[in-house]
């Protein structure tokens, strides 16, 4: 019924096309296999046969990707955080609103990460309780001091005009700061960057 339901959605906007619906892990993935030109793909945690993050990794590991954004009514999941270090673009929970789906798939598409403000905070407490990376850790990545700035600041949810204000630079220079933080410590986007924030204790 979710299923269904988010394909009448986002089916009813012209600027998306809802091109296949799967049952399960397997058949996902043996749909991403056959069609690679798919742009986005909303993955349940919780499927029969192949579970959402296995179905993920394997799906993330094919040469031409869909962006994956991961279904989840998080209160009862445990491998969300093992689904952003696979490579997901983000989290929306089932509940979300009609508005609030087509916005994540539009973003989604548009190389932009996305996390159900409803999860944020629950998934910052799942990072911190990981445990911390160490500073030598860091180290090794040689960030620059204006380039800690700007990751502690991405670890505490800051978009880059926030950033831009709090450290009085340009949003030009803002974007190429975060362009560098992610190209030295090899984070997919913003979510793998913050989650490394959290656990250096640098937000």
């Amino acid at each position: 019924m979710v299923r269904e339901g988010f394909a009448l959605i986002l089916g009813a906007n012209d600027d998306i096309e809802v091109v296949v619906q799967s049952a399960n892990g397997k058949a996902f993935l043996d749909s991403v296999r056959l069609d690679p030109h798919l742009d986005v793909a909303l993955v349940d945690i919780r499927m029969p046969i192949m579970n959402g993050l296995n179905a993920t990794r394997a799906v993330l590991a094919l040469p031409h990707a869909p962006a994956v954004i991961v279904v989840t009514t998080f209160e009862q999941d445990e491998y969300v955080i093992d689904a952003i270090a696979a490579g997901a673009r983000g989290f929306l929970l089932k509940r979300c609103s009609g508005r609030e789906l087509v916005e994540s798939v539009r973003r989604v598409a548009a190389g932009h990460s996305i996390l159900s403000p409803e999860v944020t905070g629950a998934v910052l407490e799942r990072v911190r309780a990981a445990g911390p990376v160490t500073l030598v850790d860091l180290a090794a990545y040689s960030l620059t001091g204006r380039e800690c700035d700007v990751l502690s600041l991405i670890g505490n949810g800051r978009t880059n005009a926030e950033i831009a204000d709090a450290l009085h630079l340009s949003i030009s220079t803002v974007k190429t700061y975060v362009g560098n933080v992610l190209d030295k410590t090899g984070s997919r986007d913003r979510v793998q960057a913050a989650i490394l924030a959290i656990r250096a204790g640098w937000a």
